[in-house]
């Protein structure tokens, strides 16, 4: 992780620091965002007799503290889905990781996922938003159904993928951002997801692709 490719936007008149750790940074805001960790469905999956390695957990928890260490923020926001299922194991991971980061604000915009878990959310220091939470001229959502007339959307839910075919019907899909005129989307932060390729490319947007810790930019 140490010398992570990233890439800089600007946005509004305001610049954003892509990570190819699966993160953005804002530094007028000192605000790391993220989306899309999904923490409990590793243990979700043990539960049920399917083996998931817990360092999948161990791995996401690691790549978020080098972010802080990289950028050092103040806060970090989560454009939802941080819950993946109700209370288990990983959960007290996470607590245990919390634990040693409480100084940061940590804001949850929920999401599909989130909506609907029974989790005490005050005794983990997180403050869960608006499902739309606004920040001067941009707008953080969860699931991005349409953009904003006023407002550039940064969303995630979608965990988009971007197929790169070569020689002899070789290809390989892998996760990226996604930065259209009035939005950003954001890759799955968690290494336990699918990847989706199914939306519709916009004429002029630009795909950073993530690949290992390298970070490619397709038009």
């Amino acid at each position: 992780m140490p010398g992570t490719p990233t890439k800089e936007l600007l946005i509004k008149e305001e610049l954003f620091i892509l990570s190819a750790c699966r993160a953005v940074y804002w530094p007028a805001q000192k605000m790391l965002i993220l989306a899309d960790l999904h923490l409990g469905k590793t243990g979700y999956f043990r539960q049920h007799g399917i083996p998931v390695s817990r360092d999948v957990l161990q791995d996401d928890l690691k790549r978020l503290s080098y972010l802080i260490g990289q950028f050092e923020p103040e806060q970090v926001l989560v454009a939802g889905d941080l819950f993946h299922h109700q209370f288990n194991r990983d959960i007290l991971v996470f607590n245990e990781w919390r634990n040693a980061y409480r100084q940061l604000a940590f804001l949850l915009v929920p999401g599909n996922h989130d909506r609907h878990l029974k989790i005490d959310y005050s005794s983990l220091a997180i403050t869960k938003t608006t499902e739309e939470y606004f920040v001067k001229e941009f707008r953080f959502i969860h699931e991005m159904k349409a953009a904003h007339e006023d407002h550039f959307s940064i969303s995630g839910h979608l965990h988009p993928g971007y197929t790169i075919k070569g020689k002899a019907r070789q290809a390989v899909c892998l996760p990226c951002f996604i930065n259209a005129e009035d939005y950003l989307i954001l890759p799955a932060f968690s290494g336990f997801t699918g990847l989706f390729t199914g939306y519709e490319q916009q004429s002029g947007a630009a795909y950073f692709v993530i690949s290992g810790e390298s970070l490619f930019e397709f038009r």
